[in-house]
């Protein structure tokens, strides 16, 4: 279950991966969100950053 302060994340990469028309571009994307996440502020551990890119891929996957 992704954590209620993570949500904003999660939907702020959903919206950024539904404006790019190729799964190459949704793949970087997320790429470069893992890669943010873990240099920026609130300073995510591994863990939770894998917590949020799984919900972000499974909400992808759902909808279409």
């Amino acid at each position: 279950m992704i954590l209620k302060e993570h949500e904003s994340i999660v939907q702020q990469i959903i919206d950024a991966s539904n404006l790019e028309p190729k799964e190459a571009g949704k793949y970087r994307l997320l790429v470069g969100w893992r890669a943010k996440l873990e240099k920026e502020p609130p300073f995510l551990r591994l863990h939770q950053i894998d917590e949020i890119v799984r919900e972000v891929r499974r909400r992808l996957e759902s909808a279409n």
